[in-house]
């Protein structure tokens, strides 16, 4: 394929899928929580919850171990904590159910670090409301006190799911009227329907070329490469494991679940027929190219 051809195409999709995605009444959270099996539960019942409160506001739970499971399992080997540029570019707020020691850390990590200490809700058991202990008289009065995070004292069991649910809710909407997540390449929830965009188009394209795809386009933008292909590879393993994308050896490949979330989830028949449209243009644009450069090389062959 011509490189400046298609990176002319990615970046028109970049800019209609990223750049200038319009403003909405989402909501976006990033729900974190203990790791155990009973905890896990626990934290997938409260986001399906929050999902579900029907209001003019929607609503979108994320898990950080799903988006960041290949970053924290794969070859790079990161923890959450080393992702906290993701997750303070990813979403209006950073939800933290206080359950295992192992979120009394992300607890503190989270507090000190500037671009998350002012949108966090964080959710703690009521009995520890006024104890002296360290994480009360440290972490959670610097919140309370100092930043504009929501500290929220309740019971975190099933008998408590709805009101837990929709405080956190209302919570993260007065936290999302001063926190506006960035769309670009260091967004990993606004990139996903780019990413889907690039492969529905592009289809089927490696890996490879793809992540170079990427690089090319960071430079044109203030995100640095590291941070834009580690973006990459956090968006590629949701997309993978919510089956919106399909692997074909080394090559990506878009599912009908992907088309159906880039093209009709949340949108209005004609913002849907304007999406088609744009996508079909690409297509035929790309294959164009790559049907030309194939029919010359086979001339020259022949010659």
């Amino acid at each position: 394929m011509s490189t400046s051809k298609i990176l002319d195409i990615a970046q028109e999709l970049k800019k209609e899928f990223l750049d200038e995605l319009p403003r909405t009444s989402e909501i976006s959270l990033f729900l974190c929580g203990g790791g155990s099996a009973e905890e896990l539960r626990f934290r997938r019942q409260i986001g399906k919850k929050i999902s579900q409160i029907k209001s003019k506001y929607l609503y979108s739970v994320y898990y950080p171990e799903d988006m960041f499971i290949e970053l924290i399992l794969g070859h790079q080997r990161k923890d959450l904590l080393s992702l906290e540029d993701l997750l303070a570019t990813g979403a209006n707020c950073v939800v933290i159910l206080l359950q295992s020691p192992g979120t009394f850390s992300e607890l503190g990590a989270f507090t000190n670090y500037s671009e998350l200490k002012n949108k966090l809700v964080v959710v703690i058991e009521p009995k520890y409301k006024h104890s002296r202990s360290f994480i009360s008289l440290g972490p959670i009065r610097f919140l309370e006190t100092r930043t504009q995070s929501k500290v929220l004292y309740y019971r975190m069991d099933t008998s408590n799911l709805d009101f837990l649910s929709k405080e956190i809710a209302e919570a993260s909407r007065n936290i999302a009227r001063h926190s506006t997540p960035i769309n670009d390449l260091s967004n990993p929830i606004a990139s996903c329907k780019f990413y889907l965009s690039l492969i529905y188009v592009f289809d089927l394209i490696s890996k490879d070329y793809l992540s170079a795809l990427i690089e090319k386009l960071a430079d044109n933008e203030s995100t640095d490469k590291i941070t834009a292909l580690t973006v990459y590879e956090a968006v590629l393993g949701g997309l993978f494991s919510e089956r919106k994308i399909a692997y074909f050896s080394d090559k990506l490949s878009i599912t009908p679940k992907g088309i159906n979330d880039l093209v009709y989830d949340n949108k209005t028949k004609r913002r849907s027929s304007y999406i088609i449209s744009l996508l079909s243009k690409f297509r035929i644009d790309t294959l164009n190219i790559t049907l030309r450069r194939k029919y010359y090389k086979e001339v020259w062959a022949a010659r």
